[in-house]
Formats: structure tokens, C-alpha cells, sequence
């Protein structure tokens, strides 16, 4: 009895996937108020999981070598090991627990695709999908009311529903609720492909109740007024766009290119009015409905509108009781990303190699920079990696890139197989958004958070069908013929044979 328990017990903290979706679901709390107090000392101590997992799954039985591209991987947290290593006397142990998550990134995420149990894979992204979609619908769900009635306050150091004229609910950030609607609006579109629905062995969602819940969401990530997050989800329906139109064809007729290409910029710029407008719309509904609707709160609990928002007639001349615009206005057009980007080089003069280690972004932008850094963060992943691990570390991480993008675009674009009832076009037009999303936030590495872990599991799902494909040895070969009767374009289009390609 008492063997068999531990064989179970042993069973659940060796699987990996048990280890994901915790982790995942555990970073995700650690961005809503209150909670968050319990959820970040649980992702900590998640860490040693993790630890178990790497070595258990990974080093003793040599499968870490079998990640594709995992020399890249090894170079990297070698050349972080060495900065920490170089700024031994400063913040050492915050650096090398950076150089943990960044190995748990790299190993249980991405490596995912090394394990031999790919049905339990489907079903992990499955539980996260939906788990991700209807937490967040829910937490959105019960703030919108209060942002309608323009009602705010403070509640044990937290901000909740508006904070600066942004709509954040039980969020501790609008950012990071405009990050997180985006992105169950992108797993919502996952769960609409039949063939993955039954290869994860989940429930079929009604379409209606994810478009409708996708609504909603989308509202809400209109009056977080964010920017990134907006721009991530247009990219995304830009990049699966593109695979819908171009799918499976590297030969075609000029006149065949000219009007895909058309009708690819005709979507994209659809799709930029379409969200810009509807942004604009639902802000101005929305803060009209307050103006009529609003509940005064105790000025002890109710918190200021920022001094610099219009005043709506009729509403009275204290401004903490004026409903919002959910328009938020910069002092900087840029957000002061410029000024971050200027502050950036100075580091990078002074630590060029091997960089300064993420935790000293601060200290030592404090010795090289008058006031030191504009923000604690550099907002922008790619500058965060090239200032924190150097020049050497950002080329091997550009290396790593390069491999696995083209390796990525090869399988899906060469594969001859009908892939649109697939979510491997989805994974791969969420790791693309992501890509230029990460100009400006914190994303990619060196932040333990959700809004990067997220990205890892979403590439490590994407080279499972990555490697399943695997065209990495056939060329990419695109002809253009001037004549219709030199191409027999009806094979191009002809749907496969077998439509489910889940295995």
C-alpha cells in the first residue's frame, strides 16, 4: 500500500506536464490583488520541482541532448553563468536563480518535445486553454460592473478596478490585463480547431460561448487602454492571416501573387481599423456609461483620477469623483522607451562581453547613469537580454533564434498536409506576434512571470509539430511564372488525403 502510494506520488512529481500547467497557472495568480501574496513564495518553491524534473527527466537520462538545438541552449546558460560569475560581488545569488528560471524555460518548456507521450501534451495545452480563457473572463466579469458605475478604491496597498484612468480590475496592472484577455482570445481560436479538440481529449466548446466570451474580453482589453497588448493580438490575426492566404503554395502565377498579396494588406489593414475603431467606440460607450451611472465611494477608499483628464459637464468639479475616459495619455509619444534605449547604452559601453546580470540593472544604472534608470525594467526584451548577458550571450540567443524560426516556417509552410484544422498554424503566429511584441515589454527571459513563461510553453507546443514535420533538410523554393498554363496550381489546393495530423 504504502508502494504504491509512493510510486503514484512519484509518478505526479515526474510529470512534467503535471509540473507545467501548475507552474503556469501559479504565475498567472501572481498578477491578480491579494491573491498574489500566497501565489509568488508558491512559484519559488514550485522551483524545486522543477529542479527534480530536470534532472530526474532530463540529465540522468541524457535527454537533454535530444532538444533540438540544445547546444545553443547550454552556451547560453554557460555565458550567464560566467556574467554571474564576473559580478560575483554583486547580487550573485539573484542572478544565478535568474539562471535557474531561464533553464526551466529552456528545458521543461521548450524541450517538451522530447518526451515520447504526445497525447498528454495536447491535453496540457487543452486544461491551460481553457483554464486561461475562463479565469480570465471571470476576474474580468466581476470588476466590469464597478467600472461602470466608476467605482475605485484602494484595498490593503492594492488598486483595483482603474488605476490611471485604465481600466486593471482585480489585475495589478492594466498591462497585464490587456496581456492576459489578449491571450485568451488567442486560446479561445485554439480550442475552434476540431482536430486538436479531439486529440486533447476535451470537451467541445460551443462556438457561440467562446465568441461570446472572446467579446468580452476584448472590451476589456480595449479599456486597459494598452497598446502592446492590442498590437500583440493584431499581429496575431495578421500572422494566422498570412498562413490562410499563402498556405502550401511556393508556386504560383504572378497574377496569383499580386492578388494574395492584395488581399493580405487588405486584411491587415482591416484588421488595424477594425480594432483601432472598435477601441475608440467601446472606451467612449463605456465612460458615458459611468457619467450616468457612477457610485460615490468615502473619499478614505476611493482614489484620485489623474489631474490632467478632461472634465465631463455635469460631473462634479472634484476630479476624484469624475468618471473615467479610459484614455490614458503619455507625457512621451514613446512612453520613455527612447530614453530607456539611450540609458541601455551606457551599460553595454561598460559591460560589453559578458553584460551586467539581470539584477544589476538597477544598481548599476545607478553608478553609470545620472538618477539611474528612467524605469526599473528596460521594457523591451531583446535590449533586457543584450545588456544582461552581453554581446556573447545576445548572439548565441540570436543563433538559437534563427534556428528554430526558420526550422518553424519550414514545417509549416513546406508541409503538404491540410494543417488549418491544426493549431500548429496558431502556435506559430503567437510566437511570431510575441517576437515584436517584446519591443516593449518585459518579456522573452529575464522576468519570472507568466507573460514570459507563457511564451516557452507556447514555442515548446509549437516544435512538437515542429518536429513532427521537421522539413529543416528541404529547401524553401518560391516560383513565380508569368503564365497560368505553366503551373498546375490545382494540386496546391487540393485538401490531403488525411485531415487529422494530431497524432
Amino acid at each position: 500500500m504504502i508502494s504504491k502510494a509512493f510510486k503514484g506520488i512519484q509518478s505526479f512529481f515526474l510529470n512534467p506536464s503535471n509540473f507545467r500547467i501548475t507552474y503556469l497557472l501559479t504565475l498567472f495568480f501572481a498578477n491578480v490583488c491579494v491573491i498574489r501574496t500566497a501565489a509568488i513564495p508558491m512559484q519559488y518553491a514550485l522551483m524545486f520541482w522543477a529542479g527534480l524534473i530536470i534532472y530526474f527527466y532530463y540529465i540522468k537520462n541524457g535527454r537533454i541532448l535530444k532538444i533540438e538545438y540544445s547546444k545553443y541552449l547550454i552556451m547560453y546558460l554557460i555565458s550567464i553563468t560566467v556574467t554571474a560569475l564576473i559580478n560575483i560581488t554583486s547580487n550573485f545569488g539573484m542572478n544565478m536563480l535568474m539562471t535557474a528560471h531561464i533553464a526551466i524555460c529552456f528545458f521543461v518548456f521548450y524541450g517538451m518535445h522530447t518526451e515520447k507521450n504526445k497525447k498528454r501534451i495536447y491535453r496540457e495545452i487543452y486544461i491551460l486553454a481553457v483554464s486561461i480563457i475562463f479565469i480570465t473572463f471571470a476576474l474580468n466579469l466581476a470588476a466590469f460592473p464597478f467600472a461602470c458605475m466608476n467605482i475605485h478604491f484602494e484595498w490593503l496597498d492594492y488598486l483595483f478596478i482603474i488605476y490611471e484612468n485604465r481600466f486593471t480590475g482585480f489585475f495589478t496592472n492594466p498591462n497585464l490585463l490587456g496581456f492576459f484577455s489578449a491571450v485568451s482570445i488567442m486560446f479561445a481560436h485554439f480550442l475552434t480547431k476540431p482536430s486538436f479538440t479531439v486529440r486533447s481529449r476535451g470537451k467541445k466548446i460551443p462556438a457561440p460561448l467562446l465568441l461570446a466570451v472572446s467579446a468580452f474580453n476584448i472590451i476589456c482589453l480595449f479599456l486597459s487602454d494598452s497598446n502592446a497588448s492590442l498590437l500583440f493580438l493584431g499581429l496575431y490575426a495578421c500572422a494566422y492571416l498570412f498562413f490562410r492566404v499563402f498556405k502550401r503554395r511556393t508556386e504560383l502565377t504572378l497574377k496569383q501573387f499580386a492578388l494574395k498579396t492584395v488581399k493580405f494588406t487588405a486584411g491587415t489593414l482591416a484588421v488595424g481599423v477594425l480594432l483601432i475603431g472598435a477601441r475608440s467606440v467601446t472606451a467612449f460607450s463605456v465612460s458615458q456609461l459611468a457619467s450616468l451611472t457612477q457610485v460615490k465611494l468615502p473619499s478614505s477608499v476611493t482614489q484620485p483620477i489623474p489631474p490632467d483628464i478632461t472634465e465631463i459637464p455635469g460631473i462634479t468639479e472634484n476630479k476624484s469623483d469624475a468618471p473615467v475616459s479610459f484614455k490614458h495619455e503619455n507625457k512621451n509619444i514613446d512612453s520613455g522607451r527612447i530614453r530607456l534605449l539611450v540609458e541601455a547604452t551606457t551599460l553595454i559601453a561598460n559591460y560589453p562581453l559578458f553584460g551586467t546580470g539581470s539584477a544589476n540593472l538597477v544598481p548599476y544604472s545607478k553608478q553609470y547613469i545620472e538618477g539611474g534608470l528612467h524605469f526599473s525594467d528596460l521594457h523591451n526584451g531583446y535590449l533586457t537580454i543584450l545588456v544582461s548577458s552581453g554581446i556573447v550571450g545576445f548572439v548565441i540567443f540570436l543563433g538559437l533564434a534563427f534556428h528554430i524560426a526558420r526550422h518553424m516556417i519550414k514545417s509549416l509552410f513546406i508541409e503538404k498536409k491540410n494543417m488549418r484544422k491544426t493549431i500548429f498554424p496558431c502556435l506559430v503566429s503567437f510566437v511570431f506576434s510575441y517576437c515584436i511584441y517584446s519591443l516593449f515589454e518585459k518579456t522573452l527571459l529575464y522576468e519570472q512571470s507568466f507573460m514570459v513563461v507563457i511564451f516557452w510553453a507556447i514555442l515548446g507546443y509549437a516544435s512538437v509539430y515542429m518536429l513532427k514535420f521537421n522539413h529543416i533538410s528541404d529547401p524553401i523554393e518560391i516560383k513565380l511564372f508569368k503564365r497560368k498554363d505553366e503551373i498546375d496550381a490545382y494540386k496546391f489546393d487540393e485538401p490531403a488525403e488525411i485531415e487529422n495530423i494530431d497524432d
